[in-house]
């Protein structure tokens, strides 16, 4: 009787575990979508244009994607709070001009774990390095909303560092 009773027991408790294993699996299912596309426009001063002219420099664009954690997303935060939402993407250009990004791929699940701020991008900018181990430019940065950025060219001036 009491093995019988313990069987059942077993029994319920194994069900219980699957069913919330396959709730938890459904929860964390991703749901794919694609964020909306957008460009930067990168200027640069004439000192800077002339520097990367000679020899041959390039213009390296990248884009983070993140939200700022509502602390409700243990394990998921990098190591100052935000959430990773998609790859960083880069655009590499032969100097100054448009850099342009697709809309990245990523979870929407993952917007539940982020502040008010949103699903946020973060723009840099800096020399390809062709011509020098060092970068050679001072540039402006771009961090906020990505409906932000898809509004228009985000505008990037870049000078030489020291300039």
């Amino acid at each position: 009787m009491i093995d019988r009773a313990w069987r059942a027991l077993s029994v319920a408790i194994l069900a219980s575990v699957a069913v919330s294993a396959s709730v938890e699996e459904a929860r964390a299912a991703p749901d794919w979508t694609i964020g909306p596309d957008f460009a930067v426009a990168v200027s640069l001063s004439p000192k800077a244009a002339a520097r990367l002219a000679k020899p041959k420099e390039t213009v390296v664009v990248t884009a983070d994607f993140y939200g700022d954690s509502n602390g409700k997303a243990p394990r998921m935060e990098n190591p100052v709070g935000q959430i990773v939402l998609a790859p960083s993407q880069r655009d590499e250009i032969p100097g100054a001009g448009a850099a342009r990004f697709k809309g990245a791929k990523y979870d929407k699940n993952r917007l539940a774990y982020i502040d008010a701020n949103g699903f946020q991008v973060l723009i840099n900018v800096f020399s390809g390095r062709h011509s020098s181990p060092d970068n050679l430019l001072d540039c402006d940065f771009f961090q906020d909303k990505i409906t932000v950025a898809a509004r228009s060219p985000i505008p990037i001036h870049c000078k030489l560092i020291g300039e």
